[in-house]
């Protein structure tokens, strides 16, 4: 039945996006309710919040693998992942604190 198959594709991407925004407020706990708004609203936002998700995947895939890549990989996602913390803060009319330390 395409139907169905349809909407499990469409459940499967809400629980990815939403996943997505559950661990950007994880992150910005003092932000849920700004994050909640911006997610309802915001295309381009829920965008950043799955980018969020796949990144911090990423970044847990990379730091545990012993490939001789792991060490530049994990870099790089470290870095994205810095970069996407500004996108979602700045989207809030917001700024990251660069000695922010609460991960």
């Amino acid at each position: 039945n395409p139907y169905n198959d349809n909407n499990k594709w469409i459940n499967r991407t809400l629980t990815t996006i939403q996943k997505g925004l559950f661990l950007v407020m994880k992150r910005f706990p003092d932000c849920r309710d700004a994050l909640l708004r911006k997610f309802r609203i915001s295309r381009s936002f829920r965008s950043i919040c799955e980018n969020y998700q796949e990144c911090l995947e990423a970044l847990s895939y990379w730091s545990q693998s012993e490939h001789e890549t792991a060490v530049d990989r994990h870099r790089e996602y470290h870095s994205l992942l810095h970069e996407l913390e500004q996108d979602i803060l700045e989207s809030l009319g917001m700024k990251l604190e660069e000695n922010n330390n609460n991960r």
